[in-house]
């Protein structure tokens, strides 16, 4: 059996993580009615807690924000995603990469929260 360098050994099984749409950085801000435009993702661990917010770089694009959203999703190994709505076009992005997704609307923390419970 080939041992894993210890450098690897982070890239092996990364943790999951849930990115929120919404309206501004704070982990109590609104959920975004747009996913691909959303000024931020709030990014929290698979147990509810609040990580880090991260900018949107799909929230000036002319075309190919679902793109860019799902790159930064991988990037942050995030794999569930929650909007207030999502296009078609976000839909089959986040399906290619296996990225599941959920609409909601409210408070981005108690949305988080009510998803997990709900598992």
């Amino acid at each position: 059996m080939a041992r894993v360098p210890e450098t690897q050994l982070q890239n092996v099984e990364p943790v999951e993580k849930i990115a929120v749409a919404s309206v501004s950085g704070s982990e109590n801000s609104e959920i975004s009615n747009v996913a691909g435009r959303a000024p931020w993702f709030l990014i929290f661990d698979k147990n509810g807690n609040f990580l880090k917010s991260v900018k949107n770089p799909g929230v000036a694009m002319g075309r190919g924000a679902s793109g860019a959203v799902t790159n930064l999703l991988l990037k942050e190994a995030c794999k569930i995603m929650v909007a207030g709505q999502l296009g078609y076009k976000m839909e089959n992005q986040l399906k290619a990469n296996k990225i599941d997704f959920y609409e909601r609307k409210g408070n981005a923390k108690k949305a988080v929260q009510n998803l997990i419970s709900s598992f």
